[in-house]
């Protein structure tokens, strides 16, 4: 944005120019808090940015995008911060005034107002003078404004205006659009202005407007998006609404010396301390930004912002005048803006240097102790010779940290490759990265390879061996050849949600490779050996399951005698009673006992009924029988806890002994 005109340490001149070498940093973005956004600042005083906001005001940010203050002025259309950074300047057309503010504390100071009718539009400073280009409102409300040049002098006791410092080719007969104005920040003897129909310099040294140079006519016609100087003064940029390209000029004559090629349309642009073009676009599917080396037609880098939404397809883009170099500094600060309306703060902290392309190829899983070749490739904007040295690294379970391959060098087409016999097994990384120059920021690339390893020979015994509940189960775990690794986890895992896997024993197998742990069983129960793996053998896990039964019981009451009949001993019931069955199983969420009653029936015993009964809160199940009408009949019983159907699978399917029962005659 051409308002940075904050002191700079030293005029740049347009040519050659060399670069310090800096180290690589990542670029940020940061969401503002804001509405609209135009005319950003780069203070390098105070390291804030300042920006208006048309919705709101004057805002002022840190580098980082946090608000440091604000200023509630709706309707600015520019801003400029003089060149002792001490005043921001903001114009405001529809209150016809100009408005200072201190830069430090966005206080105001004092209001100038230019006109009944004057409408000040753009702001630049210089011969100790507010120049501002305005519309001046008709009195016939349907009526065209007349666009010129005036002047704030506030140097003695008050405030003077002067209007029409410029020629009646400032009028825009169309649209009524003020020229835009510039000044650089080392050269305080001359301002710019860009319009619809001509751009000119002007000599303003002894504080009136000297045109020194002008030009009109199709190549500068048409609305002017933004202006920039260099800060030397020597050049002149300018964007034009819906044109894919910026303009060079050269102040003495307005010849022009470079048509910079962009894609999207220009919405702003600016000169760096040392010629560095930066220009934004308010394309969505192109580059945002373009910088160009001081006297290149041709970029070093390309910007693309992304999609910071998911509303529509098609990237953030670059809002109006919203691009500004670090005042004495190499970041280039910008606004985007999606298509949601979010405005973000992006920094760029190497704009100047163009982004190498790293790329890399090679195999995704290979043998171990194999040779295997990753091949690559690196490309720049800027070309590379052949003979540009990368780096490599290999990360993998036996180094962690990387150990340093061999290096190795491009051709003149940039490709490279290296071949390594990896002994480690699992994922292996290379990492291959160029240090950056100059002119090229640092990149790197990695590639992975799946490295296959042995599998060892783990063995768990017991599996789907039975248990009476609360027993001790011994397990003895075996692992066999391994590289470095010997330690074997063991975990027991009873069935049911209410109890998870714990460690057993976590231990070095002995010098036969066994590993010996015991647990109590009340559950079914899954028992784990685990191997975690080593750098040459591939994890693995073997189960165990065993199982538990349940202690049931089942007792018979309300009986009047207990006597044999032949061999078997019977309850004795009277016809008139009804035999009670109380069933007792540990107790557990939703369980049921089963109860089976058999009749003992022309010389066999035969179903005579089954069940399902649920426990009260001690685990118990009570059953009658209703015996009405069997008098002199044999009956048998038993009841179980049934593996999945008994209202849960925590436990193995236990039955108690018969008990006989004889209804009397």
């Amino acid at each position: 944005m051409r308002k940075t005109i904050a002191a700079v340490s030293a005029a740049a001149v347009l040519g050659s120019v060399v670069l310090a070498a800096s180290p690589a940093s990542a670029d940020s973005t940061r969401i503002l808090p804001i509405k609209a956004a135009d005319n950003l600042i780069a203070d390098g005083t105070r390291e804030r940015l300042f920006l208006s906001d048309r919705t709101t005001g004057v805002v002022a940010l840190g580098y980082d995008g946090d608000v440091a203050d604000t200023y509630a002025l709706p309707g600015v259309s520019d801003l400029i911060l003089t060149r002792d950074a001490a005043r921001l300047y903001a114009a405001v057309p529809d209150q016809f005034k100009i408005v200072a503010l201190d830069a430090e504390t966005l206080d105001l100071v004092a209001e100038y107002p230019v006109g009944e009718k004057i409408k000040p539009y753009y702001l630049t400073t210089g011969g100790g003078k507010i120049w501002f280009s305005y519309s001046e409102r008709p009195a016939d409300p349907w009526g065209s404004g007349k666009e010129n040049i005036g002047s704030l002098d506030l140097a003695g006791d008050a405030p003077v205006v002067a209007l029409k410092q410029g020629d009646d080719k400032w009028d825009d007969p169309w649209y009524d659009k003020a020229p835009r104005l510039a000044s650089a920040a080392t050269d305080t003897t001359r301002i710019v202005a860009a319009g619809v129909q001509q751009d000119a310099v002007f000599e303003i040294s002894d504080g009136t407007l000297k045109q020194v140079a002008v030009t009109g006519g199709n190549s500068s016609s048409s609305e002017k998006q933004d202006v920039a100087l260099s800060p030397d003064g020597e050049f002149m940029a300018t964007t034009v609404w819906g044109e894919n390209q910026v303009r060079i000029r050269r102040t003495s004559d307005l010849d022009m010396t470079r048509v910079l090629p962009i894609e999207g349309g220009t919405t702003a642009v600016d000169i760096a301390a040392d010629g560095t073009v930066a220009a934004g676009t308010g394309g969505t599917y192109d580059p945002d930004i373009f910088v160009f080396p001081n006297g290149s037609s041709t970029t070093v880098r390309e910007i693309e912002l992304g999609d910071t939404d998911d509303w529509i397809s098609g990237g953030d883009s670059i809002a109006e005048n919203s691009l500004a170099w670090e005042s004495g500094g190499g970041r280039l600060f910008a606004i985007s803006v999606n298509t949601k309306g979010v405005y973000s703060l992006r920094v760029f902290d190497e704009p100047r240097k163009s982004q190498p392309t790293l790329t890399l190829t090679g195999p995704q899983s290979s043998a171990r102790a194999k040779a295997l070749t990753v091949s690559g490739n690196l490309k720049s904007s800027l070309t590379l010779p052949a003979g540009t040295p990368v780096t490599v690294t290999r990360t993998d379970a036996e180094s962690p940290a990387g150990v340093t391959l061999a290096g190795r060098t491009t051709d003149a087409s940039g490709n490279f490759s290296f071949t390594d016999t990896p002994q480690s097994g699992g994922r292996v990384t290379y990492r291959v990265a160029y240090a950056g120059d100059e002119t090229r920021s640092a990149v790197s690339a990695t590639h992975a390879v799946d490295v296959a390893r042995s599998t060892p020979s783990l063995g768990l015994n017991n599996n789907g061996r039975v248990y009476n509940y609360g027993a001790t189960a011994y397990f003895s775990a075996y692992l066999g050849v391994t590289y470095k690794n010997r330690v074997v986890e063991v975990y027991a895992d009873p069935w049911g949600g209410d109890q998870g896997r714990r460690l057993l024993k976590k231990a070095t197998v002995d010098g036969k490779g066994y590993l010996y742990t015991s647990v109590k069983v009340y559950r079914n129960t899954a028992v784990q050996a685990v191997f975690t793996g080593d750098s040459r053998m591939s994890p693995r896990t073997v189960t165990a399951t065993v199982y538990t039964k349940v202690p049931a019981s089942l007792k018979l009451t309300k009986h009047y005698k207990t006597a044999k009949i032949g061999k078997t001993t019977y309850r004795h019931y009277k016809k008139k009673t009804y035999p009670v069955f109380t069933v007792t199983l540990p107790k557990y969420p939703n369980r049921a006992a089963y109860v089976r009653v058999d009749i003992y029936y022309q010389g066999k015993w035969r179903s005579w009924g089954d069940g399902y009964v649920g426990q009260d809160r001690y685990g118990r199940s009570v059953i009658r029988m209703d015996t009405r009408g069997w008098a002199g009949y044999k009956f048998r019983v038993r009841a179980a806890y049934r593996y999945g159907t008994s209202g849960d699978n925590v436990n193995y399917t236990t039955y108690t002994p018969y008990q006989y029962l004889y209804i009397s005659r």
